[in-house]
């Protein structure tokens, strides 16, 4: 298995086959990987309806330890499918974090289908998106935790100073074709935003195409629920610059009903996001570069249509 990251655990195929073989009647399903642009875990498919989930560090295990515990609470309140455990495994010799078994879902990820949700098809996934971050809103309190300043989806002055942070260079300089003035512009635009008092809602917290599955235009199930949270109900707007064109953007946005400060906080998460996804993942020539590559071509494009 081809390391991401400088920490990763081991995550080899036999490391994988090892942990499976801990489950009674499971050790001779046919493992085979599944998609392309995750980076937290290894995501393997286990006989004919089941997935392994494996993190590769020790955040994406704490991230699975919230999903795993956030699935049951979110399920019954969201329109679509959402992944469900079925079985919790814990470190071994040769493995130092927990682990998880969940149940199939069908459909593509919405990067491998990137080509089927162009204008105007997406518009039929922008109302799917929409009407699951409506339900998400609508849903009562749940034990989920709230996003910190710092934090994407937390006070925006956090999430500017992290776009000024990759902006720096400190972490890695930005490919070339990136405008470097026209970021600039679009964090400067979104001061004015920062400091708006903002009532948190609960949130997927990370609605990008290797998360959301479709089946054609349509929104099939949504997985990875780790970074489900209270957070700024912008957080979950990524998703129009993250998976969405021009025109379906806009057809999300007013079956949302962002406001111009809403839209504006949103723009700017979408924007640190794929700032840190560029700098970080194009020198380690991983596809989920080219996810968040694509989105900040959609951001710096309304800058400059």
């Amino acid at each position: 298995m081809r390391r991401i990251h400088d920490d990763e655990a081991d995550t080899s195929p036999a490391t994988l086959r090892a942990l499976v073989a801990t489950v009674p009647g499971w050790a001779d399903l046919p493992l085979h990987p599944v998609g392309a642009t995750g980076t937290d875990h290894v995501v393997q498919r286990l006989g004919d309806g089941l997935v392994l989930r494996v993190p590769r560090k020790e955040s994406a295990a704490r991230s699975l330890l919230d999903e795993v515990g956030h699935l049951r609470h979110v399920a019954p309140h969201v329109p679509v499918p959402v992944p469900e455990v079925v079985h919790v495994g814990a470190p071994t010799a040769g493995y130092p974090y927990t682990w998880a078994v969940l149940r199939w879902l069908g459909g593509s990820d919405a990067w491998a289908a990137r080509r089927e949700l162009e204008d105007p098809r997406g518009e039929r996934l922008a109302a799917d998106l929409a009407g699951l971050v409506l339900a998400l809103r609508a849903a009562p309190p749940l034990p989920v935790p709230r996003r910190n300043a710092g934090q994407r989806g937390g006070p925006l002055q956090g999430v500017l100073e992290r776009s000024e942070r990759w902006l720096s260079g400190s972490d890695g300089p930005l490919p070339a074709w990136v405008d470097v003035d026209a970021v600039r512009h679009l964090v400067h635009r979104s001061r004015s935003a920062a400091h708006d008092e903002v009532p948190y809602v609960l949130t997927h917290g990370d609605l990008i195409p290797g998360n959301v599955l479709v089946d054609g235009a349509r929104l099939a199930a949504v997985i990875d629920w780790g970074y489900g949270s209270l957070a700024d109900p912008a957080l979950d707007l990524v998703a129009g610059w993250s998976l969405l064109g021009p025109a379906a953007r806009a057809v999300f946005r007013e079956a949302v009903g962002a406001d111009d400060a809403t839209w504006e906080r949103a723009r700017a998460n979408a924007l640190e996001q794929a700032l840190g996804g560029v700098v970080y993942y194009t020198p380690r020539r991983h596809p989920l570069a080219d996810v968040m590559g694509r989105t900040l071509r959609r951001l710096l494009d309304e800058t400059h249509p």
